[in-house]
Formats: C-alpha cells, structure tokens, sequence
C-alpha cells in the first residue's frame, strides 16, 4: 500500500488521520507541522 506524510498544523489532527490511515493499510511514513517543515521531512525521507 502507499506510504503517506502527514502534514497538519494540529497534533491532535495529526494523530486522527494517522490512525485512520493506518487502520486501513497505509504506512506512514513521516509527519509534519506545516508546509516548510513538510519539505524538510519529504527530502529526508528521499519520496523524490
């Protein structure tokens, strides 16, 4: 299944959408705060 970054400014968000996505199959592979953080994160986690 496909790896997913989740990206929200609200933690509380954060931990709903991953366990969401979780409990249907999806690996996630990482989380974010906001956009530029985002970026960051997608670069360390070479997804290009």
């Amino acid at each position: 299944m496909a790896s997913v970054l989740i990206v929200d400014d609200a933690a509380f968000m954060r931990m709903m959408i991953k366990d969401i996505l979780s409990k249907n199959g999806f690996e996630i592979a990482g989380e974010a705060a906001n956009g530029a953080e985002a970026v960051e994160k997608y670069k360390e986690l070479s997804l290009i």
